[in-house]
């Protein structure tokens, strides 16, 4: 963050805020000289003179850039200094910001210095401080030290009030997600899977467990109902801000499982998931906690999924990375290889005979190609770092198509390629694609309704064999769906190199 001056500008030296009440860490960012962070002196300055204020008290400095944290590891070496005119610990209250201000730069400019005057004087540095008073959070802090006024959310003190407010936010995620199994909901444009129970602690209350895997376990954070109204000690609450709007509320700290190392709380659920916690008041507690938002009940059902989504995956994401684990980066999708046809030889094992096998799916996918070809268009296979394949994109007629063949129509089936379609629109950039599922025949209009209420398209081909030969043929929906003439026929494919015995792929 970036601190204001005393008449509301902006100063360019980003720091940040981080511990729990009474023993913070304000870090600052280095200045380079070469533009980043081009006010480092005039931030720690105004940053100092408002710890002053809180009557705080310096009890720690540390270097904190790269190269000398690569040290401390390596050779064990101490990164803390003290300035000779203001020994720790050192009450801030009274004391000249910029005089302590330029000692400090001094001072820590010479640790692990190659320069025996000393070195750079606007390095990365973390002051520890301690402050008495009312209990506050680090955002609470930050925002203080910045000069800025934060909006404060007020926990809800009536219970029956909360349980109509958590009630409206799973009604909202029950409206956009489907049955699965085990009494699991699956919301699919989140790609978040839900369970919601009966609470044990009372009557008439229910627990959600929130998760992105596919099985449900592990969960990635459970929002339960709270034992009482504007209670400190549970991890959820309902709260509102000035206007009325309502607001589910959970701590930053999710318990051990197996997608995590131990727990995650405190700064580390901070750092790991990205979010940036509220302001809340309302509930009295001599341990100060850090609250995020999950979701604004008062927006809309979609808005609600969305937020809900965000801070699921964002839980998930600190679990994982608490273990040391390196999240694949997005990257850029590539080119794969055209689908194969023809038949492949299973060989023998134990009593069961050799077999040759139909590449189904690569004969389906090559008459394809043939007529977007024959009509001046492009098919293309993309395929994310990620290892996520798309069976088709069709380009150049009237809008682009990202079709996923299937060569039976069960429900299983249909399930997976649902979902493959909803991931990869997602996963390599392709949400303005036309979603079309490929299908061997239509399914019951029970599971087409399913399907297109998600937003995607379901169309047919048939196969037929002649001798050797493969025929396919797509309805004349799907044909005029892509931009293709409805009198455009597929080429016979070359026939297959040995006759078919069983099987398909």
């Amino acid at each position: 963050m970036k601190p204001s001056n005393n008449n509301g500008a902006e100063i360019d030296s980003n720091y940040s805020v981080a511990g729990a009440h009474p023993a913070f860490e304000i870090t600052f960012e280095s200045g380079d000289g070469h533009g980043r962070n081009s006010q480092y002196a005039a931030g720690v300055e105004i940053v100092i003179e408002r710890l002053s204020n809180l009557d705080a008290t310096l009890t720690r400095a540390q270097i904190t850039s790269d190269r000398v944290l690569k040290r401390v590891l390596e050779q064990g070496i101490d990164p803390s200094f003290e300035p000779r005119a203001f020994p720790f610990p050192l009450r801030l209250r009274g004391t000249e910001s910029v005089k302590l201000r330029k000692a400090l730069g001094t001072a820590g400019g010479r640790i692990e210095s190659d320069q025996a005057s000393g070195g750079n004087n606007t390095r990365k540095m973390t002051l520890s401080v301690t402050l008495p008073g009312a209990p506050r959070g680090a955002a609470e802090l930050e925002l203080a030290l910045a000069g800025r006024l934060a909006a404060r959310l007020e926990m809800m003190p009536e219970l029956s009030d909360v349980d109509a407010a958590l009630g409206e936010w799973l009604e909202a995620l029950r409206q956009g997600s489907r049955p699965d199994k085990g009494n699991r909901l699956w919301m699919s444009e989140e790609m978040v899977m839900l369970k919601a129970s009966a609470s044990d602690k009372r009557a008439g209350a229910f627990d959600v467990q929130l998760g992105v895997h596919s099985s449900g376990k592990p969960w990635s954070v459970e929002i339960n109902a709270p034992g009482a109204a504007a209670d400190p000690n549970g991890l959820v609450s309902v709260a509102a801000d000035t206007e009325g709007r309502r607001f589910v509320l959970r701590q930053g700290r999710l318990r051990p499982n197996p997608d995590s190392d131990g727990e995650v709380e405190g700064a580390k659920f901070r750092t790991l998931s990205g979010l940036e916690p509220v302001i809340v008041i309302g509930a009295v507690s001599k341990i100060a906690r850090d609250w995020y938002v999950v979701a604004d009940i008062d927006g809309s059902a979609e808005e609600i999924r969305r937020q809900t989504g965000e801070f699921v995956h964002a839980c998930a994401r600190a679990r994982l990375l608490s273990k040391g684990l390196v999240l694949p980066q997005p990257a850029p999708p590539t080119l794969a290889s055209d689908e194969k046809g023809g038949v492949f030889v299973k060989r023998a094992k134990d009593a069961t005979p050799e077999k040759e096998i139909l590449r189904l799916q690569g004969e389906v996918w090559l008459a394809l190609r043939r007529i977007v070809e024959g009509a001046d268009l492009d098919l293309v296979k993309l395929r994310h770092d990620a290892g996520y394949e798309v069976d088709g994109i069709i380009l150049g007629g009237p809008s682009r198509i990202l079709v996923e063949i299937k060569t039976s129509a069960s429900a299983a089936d249909i399930y997976e390629g649902v979902g493959q379609l909803v991931l990869y629109s997602r996963m390599l950039d392709l949400s303005d694609h036309r979603r079309v599922l490929l299908l061997p025949g239509k399914p019951s209009a029970t599971l087409v309704s399913a399907v297109e209420a998600e937003g995607l398209t379901i169309s047919t081909y048939k196969v037929a064999m002649n001798g050797r030969t493969v025929h396919v043929e797509f309805s004349e929906a799907f044909l005029s769906q892509c931009g293709l003439p409805p009198a455009a026929a597929p080429v016979p494919a070359d026939p297959p190199v040995s006759t078919l015995t069983s099987g398909v792929l």
